[in-house]
């Protein structure tokens, strides 16, 4: 998973460590690190983070382990299954699927994609209230999401981009074209 932005519990995962390690090592001004408003949690720059852990001889492994992690949501087995097959091919991807808002809604949580690929009509739920749900969860401010469907008008399309999907594809699509657009979307 590529950031370029991490948080305090995210370090100390990757260092090992303690939170409180992290936050120690960010009040004495070893880890330089900002926090966006006066209470809001630290946040560190991967330049940031790689330099203290080259300087403190602590692996740079998580480097390797840079993977798009991606949670596709639809409700028709058999695209989802194609998207799947696809993107097997690409090492870069790990993923996950869903077949409803609700198993969707667990999997974000558990899996925190990069990149989210959501139809719009999910058999319980509307897939724009699905979007409105991780655009409000902070944990997922970086997520990226890419609306699919085969029943929207142009002038919905449009709104849904307004709104802020990050891209939209109609139904069918290519898949060449859709690891285009991941890529596309994961280096905005």
């Amino acid at each position: 998973m590529r950031k370029d932005v991490f948080k305090a519990g995210e370090i100390s995962e990757i260092c090992r460590v303690s939170r409180q390690t992290v936050n120690r090592w960010l009040n004495i001004g070893e880890l330089q690190g900002y926090r966006p408003t006066k209470n809001a949690v630290w946040r560190i720059t991967r330049k940031e983070l790689i330099k203290f852990m080259d300087n403190n001889r602590i692996p740079l492994d998580f480097l390797k382990e840079d993977k798009i992690k991606i949670l596709i949501v639809d409700d028709d087995v058999n695209l989802v299954l194609g998207i799947l097959r696809a993107l097997r091919e690409e090492v870069k991807f790990v993923f996950e699927s869903a077949y409803s808002g609700f198993s969707a809604g667990t999997k974000l949580e558990n899996f925190k994609p990069d990149i989210v690929i959501l139809d719009i009509f999910l058999g319980d739920m509307d897939g724009r209230e699905f979007f409105t749900y991780i655009r409000q969860n902070p944990e997922l401010n970086n997520t990226k999401v890419i609306g699919i469907s085969g029943k929207l008008f142009q002038e919905e399309i449009k709104q849904a981009l307004e709104m802020g999907f990050d891209s939209f594809l109609e139904k069918p699509f290519d898949m060449e074209n859709l690891k285009k657009e991941i890529f596309q979307v994961y280096e905005k």
